[in-house]
């Protein structure tokens, strides 16, 4: 494999990078602070640098871009604004959902106003009892004359307070009545539907929520996929949300060490830049070494989803892991190489600590992906 990026990568990357540091760069730390959302020009401008439908195929009106391309953009989001990220990954989940199980009358509708940064979607599927063992959701849809009744809670949701529109998985029955799970679109405007905003560590200006169905009528038509086969796309978009959350980990490590070695090489102490000292300079190396094995396991599991590989899974478990693990100790390094500064917030980096922590949760915990990662080396499951 090619590591090096190619000229269209790479125009691609320094052009979102301007945009961010000239238009996202100067406000972050005023919304983050007032944890004011994410503005919806931003959102909205992600379209024009191909992040809103990146992956999707071009007939359905996206880029088609192969996941290491993408990947290095979102990348490039996280190292200025996570929120954005965040709101913007999220969206893009809902989205890949639509556009693989949707009708085309589905996707005729909604497509356009997600990939336009129109709609803000959401990928609601976590409860309060239902996290990691998501076959078994317990919010339900019954089936009535013209279409579905919802009922039920999801929680954690990221996008939940500021979506207009989402997929939902819920517990449905068989024509045989054995319990399944499908996959259905929402709006936020369905009577019945509510959501409430849930204060969180870090990521303010991206809002989490819980999202509360009270008799939600939805229509037979926004069955996404087929009934019973929820459950499989989404396995099958956790997948790709794992690669994105990795690359995600990679940005904020990156910003994470920059910051680092330029304060270790201003801040001055006892007449010599700190940078100069050996315990100074062990941490700086450990950041630097975890950057870049981050970034190896990012483009490998990127590749894989490429290639379609039998691997994929496993590879994007190890980046995952590995990544959000990494980014966690390398901003943790960069606050301590920052010292009292850098608990304070004249300094970005207690806000890349807060940030960050999240994703070591985020689409399936660290500690999922090491049992998915010696089921798949043993040949043995711990979850059953």
């Amino acid at each position: 494999m090619n590591f090096q990026l190619d000229d269209f990568q790479l125009e691609a990357q320094h052009a979102l990078r301007r945009y961010l540091e000239a238009e996202a760069a100067p406000v972050v730390d005023e919304y983050e602070a007032q944890k004011k959302p994410v503005p919806r020009h931003l959102i909205q401008a992600m379209r024009e640098y191909g992040l809103l439908g990146g992956l999707l195929p071009e007939e359905l009106g996206g880029f088609g871009l192969p996941m290491v391309t993408y990947g290095t953009l979102i990348a490039e989001v996280a190292r200025v604004w996570p929120s954005l990220r965040s709101i913007t990954s999220s969206t893009n989940l809902a989205a890949s959902v639509l556009a693989d199980g949707g009708s085309p009358a589905l996707k005729e509708k909604y497509l356009p106003r997600i990939l336009s940064g129109e709609f803000i979607a959401s990928f609601a599927l976590s409860e309060p009892n239902i996290g990691s063992d998501a076959a078994n959701v317990e919010t339900r849809a019954e089936r009535t004359a013209d279409g579905y009744r919802v009922n039920g809670r999801k929680l954690y949701i990221s996008n939940g307070p500021i979506c207009d529109m989402g997929v939902v998985f819920v517990r449905t029955q068989s024509d045989e009545g054995k319990p399944e799970v499908s996959c259905l679109l929402y709006e936020s405007a369905m009577p019945g539907f509510s959501v409430s905003d849930l204060g969180k560590m870090g990521m303010h200006s991206c809002p989490l929520g819980e999202l509360l169905f009270e008799d939600v009528q939805v229509p037979a038509g926004n069955l996404v996929g087929k009934p019973g086969r929820g459950f499989s796309l989404a396995k099958k978009y956790l997948n790709v949300g794992r690669c994105v959350v990795a690359f995600s980990a990679l940005g904020v490590a990156e910003v994470a060490y920059e910051a680092a070695v330029r304060y270790a090489k201003d801040r001055v102490q006892f007449g010599r830049p700190i940078g100069s000292f050996q315990l100074v300079q062990q941490m700086v190396a450990d950041m630097m070494a975890l950057v870049e094995t981050s970034r190896l396991l990012c483009y490998r599991a990127a590749d894989a989803l490429d290639r379609n590989a039998p691997d994929s899974h496993l590879l994007c478990s190890m980046a995952k892991r590995h990544a959000t693990d990494a980014a966690l100790r390398v901003a943790e390094l960069s606050l301590q190489v920052h010292g009292g500064a850098g608990y304070t917030t004249l300094f970005p980096v207690e806000r890349y600590y807060r940030d960050v922590r999240h994703l070591t949760i985020a689409e399936g915990t660290n500690q999922i992906q090491s049992m998915l990662m010696a089921q798949h080396a043993l040949e043995l499951s711990a979850m059953r």
